[in-house]
């Protein structure tokens, strides 16, 4: 968007049109030496004295006519080494190719000092502006014409970049290369003035048709005697176009070949005078309104047309470059924050508008949303059909992750386990692709922690249907997302997964793994607890007490069972039945020690 108090700036551009090709004069043949293609030396580890980019001098060239008096002597620069015109047999080149400063292209067969040497002659310097009046002289008459394009380093790239470019006043456009007599500025432009630009066919707005890769691309004249940054000297080309397709070009020449008039129609604008829209600006996108269309600013050189001229609630005055979603687009119907419902894969979803005209890898949307189960969906279009107000509750998602909980025990208790283990899978994967394709999201951690919780959960599935090694896969994982995890829930999460491995030992009958697994269970237990008694860890001083004695340590193991069965006591009482089981059950396993001690 441009400004009218700030110049905006200019956005990238490309070319249109057909490179004009000008007809070159060759020095090779009879009708201009006296040598043949033939002789035309072949030895290409031959030497050469001049370098290319070499001022030299040919003062025996034999022209097909004699030269006026005024024409500046056969001066020139050497452009290329063994070079060949395509006409010549494969194997034979020219030691020198010299371009002379009128523009005539020599290819040299000789290079002894009678025909080539050096010369101190500087070449001809680019002094007229573009846009300036001149004459040039062709043959012995003077031909009126305007500069199009300057040229000041030429002579790095003679063959390519002439000094000047001209377009003659009966119609034609050829380069200039000189000599400097035989070209001269006339009426008010003088050398090194301002240029004067002369007039061009078309006006801003009109509907032209541009020659773009091969075809006719449609478009409208926005601007004339356009120029750029990357232009060297102040160059200027006849017109930047914009195209119906919402790109800018520009036409270097102003001729049939590059652009003509169109008769087609101009693609209707999106918005009139008074609608409300949002405009791309240097503090971002800036609600405001519509007050002008095509409008013709004159605050550039030439002046340019622009569709819309906006101003902005905060006061300024803003020109939309183009009509498209780049520069100027409809204002949002929401919000960052606002409560919406959006159309994702799983049908209408609740969620809160986390971003608007969100812009990530080359895509741009309307909205990034944030749904109530934590997932980010893009809403791709501003209409009901795929985002609307909602009046759904919001639901965090330690509130869906606890739903998921409750029904996944409750799943397990009335013995749906298929059905349990689906929809604790689902949620598994799609928080895997989740944390997979988003390493670097703020909530990245909040996505393992949750995914940690549903393998736990899963592996209670795996328990209960007896699939122990899938009980063990999902516990692996889980204690790898915790390993790499910091937040406050890490030790619970740690414990429970813990203690669950030690389930599966036991249930695997790999009573030292179930024991090793235990002992860093108890350590956990406490670390939570605050040292405090629990029925967790009353219960698991218990069965660990068990484990020891079952591998040999039974001082340990009694130990641990009285500690733990005092913790229990303290909490439930001596008359609890459950309580009362587990004393007895510490009693016969004291007794059975002492009885094998006396044996």
């Amino acid at each position: 968007m441009g400004r009218r108090r700030n110049k905006g700036r200019a956005n990238k551009k490309r070319s249109t049109g057909n490179s004009k090709s000008s007809p070159r004069r060759f020095y090779e043949d009879d009708e201009w030496s006296n040598s043949s293609s033939e002789e035309i030396s072949v030895d290409f580890d031959e030497p050469l004295a001049f370098d290319i980019g070499t001022r030299v001098e040919l003062p025996n060239i034999k022209r097909a006519s004699p030269p006026d008096e005024n024409v500046s002597p056969n001066t020139g620069t050497v452009v290329g080494h063994w070079k060949r015109r395509d006409h010549w047999p494969e194997h034979l080149r020219a030691p020198y190719l010299v371009l002379l400063d009128d523009g005539m292209a020599v290819y040299c067969h000789r290079t002894d000092a009678d025909f080539l040497r050096e010369t101190d002659v500087p070449p001809m310097k680019a002094t007229l502006n573009i846009g300036c009046r001149i004459e040039c002289k062709i043959e012995s008459k003077w031909f009126p014409g305007t500069i199009v394009q300057r040229h000041d380093d030429w002579v790095l790239s003679p063959i390519d970049t002439p000094p000047y470019f001209i377009r003659f006043d009966y119609g034609r456009e050829r380069p200039f290369w000189g000599p400097e007599d035989r070209i001269r500025a006339i009426s008010d432009c003088k050398k090194g003035s301002s240029a004067r630009f002369p007039p061009l066919r078309f006006e801003l707005g009109d509907r032209v048709v541009c020659s773009v890769d091969d075809d006719w691309a449609p478009g409208q004249v926005v601007r004339k005697w356009y120029t750029e940054e990357e232009f060297e000297n102040g160059h200027a080309v006849p017109y930047q176009v914009l195209l119906d397709t919402g790109d800018f070009i520009y036409a270097p020449l102003d001729d049939d070949d590059c652009i003509k008039r169109s008769t087609a129609p101009p693609v209707p604008l999106r918005f009139d005078v008074g609608d409300r829209v949002t405009c791309k600006v240097e503090e971002g996108w800036t609600p405001g309104m519509v007050i002008n269309t095509q409008y013709r600013d004159e605050g550039v050189h030439g002046g340019r047309i622009v569709p819309y001229e906006i101003k902005l609630d905060m006061g300024d005055i803003v020109y939309a470059p183009c009509d498209n979603d780049l520069f100027v687009k409809k204002k949002l119907r929401f919000e960052v924050g606002d409560r919406v419902e959006c159309l994702a894969d799983d049908g209408w979803m609740a969620g809160i508008v986390k971003e608007t005209d969100y812009f990530e890898n080359c895509r741009m949307a309307p909205y990034q949303v944030e749904l109530d189960t934590g997932d980010d969906v893009f809403v791709n279009l501003d209409s009901d059909s795929h985002i609307k107000e909602s009046s759904a509750p919001l639901v965090c998602r330690g509130e869906i992750n606890g739903m998921v909980h409750v029904m996944s025990k409750m799943m397990i208790y009335n013995q749906e386990y298929g059905t349990a283990e689906k929809m604790l899978q689902e949620r598994v994967t799609m928080i895997r692709s989740k944390i997979k394709s988003n390493v670097q999201h703020k909530h990245v951690n909040s996505w393992r922690v949750d995914m940690s919780n549903f393998l736990c959960y899963l592996s209670e599935v795996h328990q209960a249907t007896g699939s122990l090694h899938e009980m063990r896969a999902a516990l692996d994982e889980a204690l790898e997302l915790i390993e790499i995890s910091q937040d406050k829930s890490k030790s619970h999460r740690l414990l429970n997964v813990t203690s669950k491995l030690a389930t599966h030992a036991a249930l695997t009958s790999d009573k030292y793994a179930a024991l090793l697994f235990s002992e860093e269970a108890i350590i956990l237990a406490r670390e939570t607890t605050g040292g405090h008694d629990s029925f967790r860890l009353g219960l698991m001083m218990f069965q660990c007490g068990k484990l020891n004695v079952a591998c040999d340590d039974r001082e340990r193991g009694l130990e641990q069972m009285s500690e733990g069965l005092e913790i229990l006591t303290r909490l439930y009482g001596r008359d609890n039945k459950h309580i009362k089981l587990m004393a007895k059950d510490h009693l016969k396993t004291a007794n059975a020690i002492f009885l094998e001690g006396e044996e």
